[in-house]
């Protein structure tokens, strides 16, 4: 498996949507559906970052990030259902502390729904804390309880 930033949109969009499925149904459903080929390129346009992770040479997973002066902040982690499970979300994440350090940023930042428990618990297992409880407006209008978590990079925990 390897990590490459230079992702094709329309590739990207295919792998948000298999990977967000599961809230179609949901009484919120997830903006990451609504997601398309002019929304991804309109993003990173504006300096949004974009990495995945290519199993010969198919995209199973990817993750969209923006760097400023004081935190990473990352987005949309998206595996595939078939290759959940098996480490490539932490080995992702992984790699985008890297990023950030190499980048001089030491603060790592997502959001998660308050109800996924088990993001919460990967991120948690990962270092990541909660900060902040909110209530967000998503993109479709709809009022979403989330938590901000955090985690202060450095170099020793990352290796």
């Amino acid at each position: 498996m390897k990590i490459e930033m230079n992702i094709e949109p329309a590739k990207a969009v295919k792998v948000i949507h298999q990977a967000f499925k599961r809230y179609e149904t949901d009484p919120q459903p997830s903006s990451a559906l609504n997601e398309t080929e002019e929304s991804i390129f309109a993003e990173l346009k504006q300096g949004t970052e974009m990495f995945g992770v290519y199993d010969n040479d198919e995209l199973i997973a990817l993750v969209k990030c923006v760097l400023n002066d004081e935190f990473m902040y990352f987005s949309r982690l998206s595996v595939l259902p078939t290759q959940q499970g098996k480490g490539v979300a932490t080995n992702l994440v992984k790699y985008l502390e890297r990023y950030a350090m190499q980048n001089n940023i030491f603060v790592s930042i997502c959001k998660v729904r308050k109800n996924e428990k088990n993001n919460i618990a990967l991120y948690s297992k990962m270092g990541y804390k909660i900060v902040k409880e909110e209530i967000i407006i998503n993109k479709n209008g709809d009022e979403i309880p989330t938590v901000t978590m955090q985690k202060n990079l450095q170099i020793h925990n990352i290796m």
